[in-house]
């Protein structure tokens, strides 16, 4: 026999295989503990299991329980504020607005959404409707939707109703994709998937004509502007896709910090519109020291074959190179030009450098922060975190009909030889309370001379 120490109360005392437990009134086997009433028991001996077994209220009979197959209901989870407005322009007048509502049920396997915006006509409107399955390791999509794309085309003047009279007229060329959509992901680690899809798209490509008669003399307008539409081609097509998606990210309160992302994909067509597009797309972000991350990316986008020239890129969004917006053309290189190329797209050379079917970006940021609650617990619980980036950004477009070279030769224009385009400047990210982020990216182009460093404004996360 195991004799516990003078004094333990609670040590277990073992004789021929049986338990024992020792206390002021001497040895007791350990299942055979007097009970005692409620009444006289300590407070601490008091637990859920003392309460449950003293309560006069019997638990449910677990047998009168019935099961019944789940039904999928679906409730609202986000709906975006509505919007509507009216709106009379130079390009004539017209209703816009919108709304977007998720729906999903209340395992969240099954998914809605919906999202429609209407900018003037119901045939412009940006539409969406998909139907997203969770329940299996395989996720999958379905749905419709429209998508409209402009490009201007320029300007000219025409005669006008009588002689007093001219026509400024606003060629703007008017494509409208109206698709059925099937796709479905499937994942081969936690951070790696594989990505197939198909869709069905209708074309609609039209030339539409925006009319403003005036008189010459005082400038004013005779009459109220009307468009007039002339559709090119009507066809359609069919696109398979196939991707290898990479995502490790993690992201901060205006884009990721530290991490890998990376994107491969080839998606063909098939019908009245031929080519074959292919995106390869390398990200990733370094943490350096202390706040600082370094964020870089490779991109190249872009359609090769038989009809790629019939859906061009334009490179100078500030989300792929800054500094290069077709505003600041129109103020500087396209309005003192002396010399029109013949086979310019927009009647300026200059901008025609930012247009093609294929485009290649790199791009490289050193992050901080400038005001986080991450690095400033002073600070208010509702103010915005702002954080801050040096950049250097570069990019080159191209088609079929023009040459990629380092530099470009004296007198040869920009619309044959595509150079890479270069821009530095600093960038101010604002987190406004987690609705969205805006980014004021104050710009240096390198390759313009004369041209000084300017500010714009976007909306949506960092690469």
């Amino acid at each position: 026999v195991a004799v516990a120490p003078a004094g333990d109360t609670t040590r277990v005392v073992t004789t021929g295989g049986t338990s024992l437990y020792r206390s002021a009134t001497g040895l007791r086997p350990a299942d055979s503990l007097t009970r005692q009433p409620d009444s006289l028991r300590s407070p601490t001996e008091l637990s859920i299991a003392h309460l449950i077994d003293s309560t006069k209220l019997p638990l449910p009979d677990t047998n009168t329980f019935s099961e019944r197959r789940y039904k999928t209901v679906f409730t609202p989870d986000y709906v975006a504020r509505p919007s509507i407005g009216y709106a009379r322009s130079n390009f004539g007048s017209g209703l816009f607005g919108g709304t977007t509502v998720q729906m999903s049920d209340m395992l969240g396997d099954h998914q809605l959404l919906f999202t429609g915006y209407v900018n003037g006509r119901i045939d412009e409107a940006q539409v969406l409707a998909a139907y997203v399955n969770l329940t299996r390791r395989v996720n999958w999509a379905v749905g419709l939707q429209q998508d409209p794309y402009f490009f201007y085309d320029g300007s000219f003047y025409t005669p006008g109703p009588s002689d007093q009279e001219l026509n400024y007229v606003t060629e703007v060329r008017r494509i409208v994709l109206r698709s059925a959509f099937a796709t479905g992901y499937y994942p081969l680690s936690r951070f790696q998937r594989l990505e197939g899809g198909l869709h069905i798209t209708n074309v609609e490509d039209a030339v539409l004509d925006y009319t403003q008669p005036f008189d010459p003399t005082t400038g004013l307008a005779t009459e109220n502007p009307f468009t007039n539409k002339t559709i090119n081609s009507e066809t359609g097509f069919v696109q398979p896709s196939l991707a290898w998606v990479y995502d490790n990210s993690i992201a901060g309160y205006t884009g990721p910090f530290l991490g890998r992302r990376s994107r491969i994909e080839l998606a063909p067509t098939i019908g009245g519109w031929r080519y074959l597009q292919g995106t390869v797309d390398f990200r990733r972000y370094d943490h350096l020291v202390g706040p600082f991350s370094l964020a870089t990316r490779a991109l190249y986008f872009g359609r090769t074959g038989r009809d790629a020239d019939r859906f061009q890129m334009y490179l100078g969004y500030p989300d792929l190179i800054r500094g290069w917006t077709a505003g600041s053309f129109d103020r500087n290189e396209c309005l003192t030009q002396t010399v029109v190329d013949p086979t310019s797209q927009t009647g300026c050379a200059q901008l025609d450098q930012l247009l093609g079917t294929s485009i290649g970006v790199f791009n490289a940021e050193l992050r901080f922060p400038i005001l986080s609650q991450q690095y400033m617990h002073w600070l208010p619980n509702l103010f915005p975190p702002i954080e801050g980036a040096l950049f250097f950004d570069a990019g080159v477009a191209w088609n079929g009909s023009s040459q990629f070279q380092w530099n470009r030769p004296d007198g040869v224009s920009p619309v044959d030889v595509r150079t890479p385009l270069k821009s530095v400047g600093l960038s101010i990210k604002i987190n406004a309370l987690g609705f969205m982020v805006v980014r004021f990216d104050y710009a240096k182009p390198l390759n313009r001379p004369g041209v000084s460093p300017y500010w714009t404004i976007s909306f949506g996360p960092a690469y």
